[in-house]
């Protein structure tokens, strides 16, 4: 199982996660993110507002998880975003205590 961690423009969270939604992941959280890279205002280092989205999926759902972020996310342009991919080792869901894939999908 990984967790995807990917930093998008904030026009692109709808879109993107209907797409997910789409592919039949199991969940997506997101959350409201500041920053900057390449993309910063002018070389004033101004912090950039951005959306910060976690995805569980399991190994051999990654792929197509990237595939949909990239495709709906990528304008050819600084401030496109980035996609992180973490190994994760267990999960656990607190009302049932169920672990591993149970306890996300």
């Amino acid at each position: 199982m990984k967790k995807i961690e990917c930093i998008v423009r904030p026009s692109d969270l709808d879109p993107l996660v209907a797409a997910l939604a789409q592919t039949g992941i199991g969940g997506v959280t997101a959350y409201p993110v500041q920053g900057f890279g390449k993309q910063r205002a002018k070389g004033k280092g101004v912090l950039m507002p951005k959306m910060k989205l976690e995805i569980f999926a399991l190994d051999i759902e990654v792929d197509l998880v990237l595939k949909m972020i990239s495709k709906v996310t990528c304008q050819g342009g600084f401030g496109d975003g980035k996609i992180v991919i973490l190994p994760v080792d267990d999960v656990v869901r607190i009302r049932t205590g169920e672990q591993g894939p149970k306890a996300v999908f």
